[in-house]
């Protein structure tokens, strides 16, 4: 059951197993290499859980998905990262707030190693002596991002943002979470977030679809008994500005914008990603005035993000003076609500736009690593490049005129 799609010259077929997992293949006949993942839209987020029919929320220890995502791999019959690489394949796998995804890519032997994924996935292997071993892993691993000024400035800025949601908490938890983490606590949290019928498996290569879709057909169903049950819809912020003291060279910092919370929308993204270039990017009269002013010597990094209770856009960099680069990025964003957009501004952010949707499908991996992003959103990369050419300068507008607001502003910085 399934639909096969055509653009810039690659196939796409979308379509379902039995079970209601979901497929987004992308043949590509003369790829040397191959990629196959399965999102799991379960992240660190999930830390509550409500059983149907009744009214208490149960508490999962912080970072659970992310020790799940570590131990999935282990199986009873052995390691399954080492078999990947028995098999040609090298395979990975990475946690955030809303998901997990599986993945591996290889240059041959491609569908023993999408039955290996398809297989490791659903039979986890959690003992007291194999969580054990792993909590000093996971330990070491918060510790090496307690050191790292990046993570600790977006997560400080989260913090000041959502101050109520567990958006603000590392996604691997902390040391105490992990420490107190049992097998049980795994297994059934796995039980109760691993439903196969909300997976997406990914595939991109020189693959059959047909042959991809007869291996999908074996994941089983299982029942839903609850809900993940997550933070209130609003979130007040409570300070404005943090700081900490590393010793480094050159402050970085993360200016955030919290956002009325809102569902995913393919078109909102689209038109929120024009928008934020347009303030910030590169060809942005803020960045040629914050160049001149030497606050800025090289564009600031910038990102919109949604989730189940939160939504807020960002703007990184690294500078001496945030409190000043914030002004003048609120002071032109005043000129530009004021101005309204170019009609060729606008023009050429949608070609640019369009033209990175395009590159999307250049080679195998560039195609799967795009559609993990996508997947949220309930879209296939076909539906990012229709969109792309149907959204309308009107569409920005009425963002720019209720997205950003000074009150709804923090400034994290880390020097």
């Amino acid at each position: 059951m399934g639909e096969m799609k055509y653009i810039a010259g690659t196939q796409i077929f979308r379509g379902s197993t039995n079970c209601g997992m979901q497929c987004m293949l992308y043949p590509k006949a003369k790829s040397e290499e191959s990629m196959a993942a399965i999102v799991v839209p379960y992240g660190s987020n999930g830390v509550a859980w409500q059983k149907n029919g009744e009214t208490q929320k149960e508490c999962f220890p912080l970072g659970i998905a992310h020790f799940i995502e570590h131990k999935l791999f282990a199986q009873k019959w052995g390691d399954a990262f080492a078999q990947f690489a028995k098999q040609g394949a090298q395979a990975n796998a990475f946690t955030d707030r809303e998901r997990t995804v599986y993945y591996f890519r290889c240059r041959s032997h491609f569908m023993e190693n999408l039955r290996l994924l398809l297989d490791f996935i659903q039979h986890p292997y959690f003992t007291p002596e194999n969580v054990e071993q792993e909590k000093n892993i996971i330990q070491s691993e918060i510790k090496m991002y307690a050191d790292w000024a990046d993570m600790m400035v977006y997560e400080q800025m989260l913090a000041l943002l959502y101050p109520a949601h567990t958006a603000h908490k590392p996604v691997a938890g902390t040391l105490d979470s992990v420490a107190q983490t049992t097998a049980e606590d795994l297994q059934h949290v796995y039980d109760v977030c691993y439903l196969p019928q909300d997976f997406t498996l990914i595939c991109s290569g020189n693959i059959d679809t047909t042959e991809v879709m007869e291996a999908a057909e074996g994941m089983m169903r299982k029942e839903k008994t609850g809900d993940v049950v997550y933070a209130p819809k609003t979130c007040t912020i409570q300070k404005t500005y943090q700081e900490k003291i590393l010793g480094l060279r050159q402050a970085v910092f993360q200016i955030g914008f919290q956002l009325e919370p809102h569902k995913r929308e393919l078109r909102k993204k689209l038109c929120m990603d024009i928008l934020l270039d347009l303030l910030a990017g590169e060809s942005s009269p803020f960045f040629a005035d914050a160049y001149a002013k030497g606050y800025l010597d090289q564009p600031m990094g910038r990102g919109y993000f949604v989730g189940d209770g939160y939504s807020y856009c960002t703007f990184s960099g690294s500078g001496a003076d945030v409190k000043a680069i914030a002004a003048l990025l609120l002071y032109h964003w005043d000129i530009l609500q004021k101005k309204g957009i170019a009609d060729l501004d606008f023009e050429r952010l949608q070609k640019k736009q369009i033209g990175q949707s395009m590159r999307l499908f250049q080679n195998a991996i560039s195609l799967a690593m795009a559609q993990m992003d996508f997947v949220l959103y309930d879209a296939d990369l076909a539906d990012v490049f229709r969109m792309c050419k149907e959204v309308k300068k009107f569409d920005v507008e009425k963002l720019l005129q209720n997205t950003m607001m000074q009150d709804k502003m923090v400034l994290s910085v880390v020097r």
